[in-house]
């Protein structure tokens, strides 16, 4: 938003049903695809936190926010895989 934080993300399978539904997805804004209120975690949890969260809600990427709720990065199950978190 116009002070920084993250309102929304677009996923792969937020495509994936939107072209299901509606096929020509070229017309749409982001933020009528995004959804709202992504799950993330914040640059100062736990990596098995951000591994049980993406379990829980079955997901791939996480965004990390810093301590005032900005969005700073990605984590992606591949980078927990990669620092050995998940064998």
């Amino acid at each position: 938003d116009s002070q920084g934080f993250l309102v929304g993300i677009i996923t792969d399978g937020d495509l994936r049903r939107l072209m299901t539904r509606e096929g020509d997805i070229l017309e749409n804004t982001a933020e009528d695809v995004m959804g709202k209120k992504p799950k993330s975690i914040t640059q100062d949890s736990l990596a098995v936190d951000a591994l049980n969260l993406m379990e829980d809600f079955k997901i791939t990427m996480l965004p990390v926010a810093d301590n005032d709720g900005k969005p700073i990065g990605m984590l992606h199950m591949h980078d927990l895989i990669k620092a050995g978190v998940v064998s």
